[in-house]
């Protein structure tokens, strides 16, 4: 029974600080404007598709602004890229609180290869603050978080100050 109670802590203790790696970047060659998440949820993991949890209002806004559901079609003709800072992380849930031992993506390079994007915005804290820390350099905008855990605002308020950026 000793060695099956150290194999089930070992088991916690992997679980716990599992790391995980986020999603490549959605990006044409005539986008205009970066919008940078934290880390995929783990729906989004799972769908392999950014904002993929139903509760996130991000797809909703967009569709809200540019009349169109169908997501890729919806960023092409936005020309809107989409990318998260962290390229893999240490987190035991979905939540941005938990997020550790970042390890970020290579922000600055996708702008050098995709001279179009002029604009930088930042979906939600996490991924603003982790911006500043990494690229001080590059210039951000921060718009509030659009998972539904940030209740502050409401989707209309969402779609008026995404709208002001966009």
């Amino acid at each position: 029974s000793d060695v099956f109670f150290r194999s089930q802590i070992l088991r916690c203790l992997w679980y716990m600080c599992k790391r995980i790696v986020g999603l490549d970047p959605i990006v044409f060659e005539d986008s205009k404007i970066l919008i940078v998440g934290s880390m995929p949820s783990v729906i989004s993991l799972k769908e392999q598709m950014y904002y993929a949890n139903k509760t996130n209002r991000f797809w909703k806004v967009l569709e809200e602004l540019y009349q169109e559901s169908d997501k890729i079609k919806l960023l092409k003709t936005s020309h809107i890229a989409l990318w998260d800072i962290c390229h893999s992380c240490i987190r035991k849930t979905s939540a941005d609180s938990e997020i550790k031992d970042i390890e970020p993506n290579d922000i600055q390079g996708l702008l050098e290869t995709y001279k179009n994007i002029d604009k930088v915005i930042c979906n939600g804290r996490t991924s603003y603050n982790t911006m500043k820390k990494y690229f001080p350099d590059i210039k951000t905008v921060y718009c509030p978080s659009t998972s539904s855990a940030n209740a502050r605002f409401s989707l209309e308020d969402l779609v008026k100050i995404y709208k002001k950026e966009i």
